[in-house]
């Protein structure tokens, strides 16, 4: 026990020191919060629904995308910098149970997710409370409890597949390009113009089923469920993937 607890203390001890996490933070929250007021400065305006409506405040909260790539970018940062920086190798010849290692740093961007993932949430639910407020509207549309949920389970996925890719690739950069384009680009604009019956299965998809109030065709998304466990599966996958690769691969 007193072994986990040093490597999760050096995990963190790792990730609070380099200037990717607050400098992401930094702009994940501003981008939150900015879409927030972005959203309510165009209601009621070119078509746009009223402000206050539940269509109108749905839109203001979806904002939960960005916390999750913001720790898929730092799952992946932080496993793939340990072997592009050779820093796994004196790691686990202190604590040679790879296994070990490797659980740790998954557990501890896992919780790190789902922390960020309720602080950015928090913040953006409470910019649009006062807001509304400002306007004399003290109420949101049903769901948004669940949308904070969703929003915390996805980072905190989000992060552990980050991890797995830069333990797969290993090469940071590549990674990085590489899941940003599948998640923005492959997912979003081929694979749902091509086959969107398939899409909707995909991690992307699944992390808008969980952020995301029911858009006007329900059946084009997966339930709120459904989502969870469907990334939830992807999550695991590539864990299981991961971790037999780091423990039967030469580190050097």
């Amino acid at each position: 026990m007193n072994g986990t607890i040093r490597l999760a203390r050096a995990e963190l001890r790792k990730l609070f020191t380099t200037r990717a996490l607050p400098v992401s933070f930094a702009i994940a929250i501003v981008l939150a919060v900015g879409s927030v007021i972005v959203d309510a400065m165009v209601a009621g305006k070119n078509g746009a629904a009223p402000l206050g409506s539940d269509a109108s405040v749905n839109q203001m909260l979806k904002f939960g995308a960005i916390p999750c790539v913001v720790l898929l970018i730092l799952g992946i940062l932080s496993a793939g910098s340990e072997f592009r920086h050779r820093t796994i190798i004196p790691a686990l010849l202190a604590t040679p149970h790879r296994a070990r290692v490797f659980a740790v740093k998954v557990a501890v961007i896992a919780g790190l997710g789902a922390l960020f993932g309720a602080l950015v949430f928090g913040l953006g639910e409470i910019t649009i409370v006062a807001t509304l407020a400002a306007h004399g509207i003290h109420h949101l549309p049903p769901g948004a409890g669940r949308l904070y949920l969703g929003t915390v389970i996805s980072s905190a996925c989000f992060g552990m597949i980050g991890v797995a890719l830069g333990v797969l690739i290993r090469n940071t950069i590549g990674a990085i390009v590489a899941a940003i384009a599948w998640t923005l680009f492959v997912e979003q604009v081929i694979l749902a113009a091509v086959v969107p019956h398939i899409e909707k299965w995909l991690p992307t998809a699944a992390a808008i089923g969980l952020t995301n109030a029911p858009g006007p065709d329900p059946s084009r998304a997966l339930s709120p469920v459904t989502a969870g466990l469907v990334l939830t599966g992807y999550a695991i996958a590539l864990l299981v993937a991961a971790s037999r690769t780091t423990m039967r691969r030469d580190i050097a």
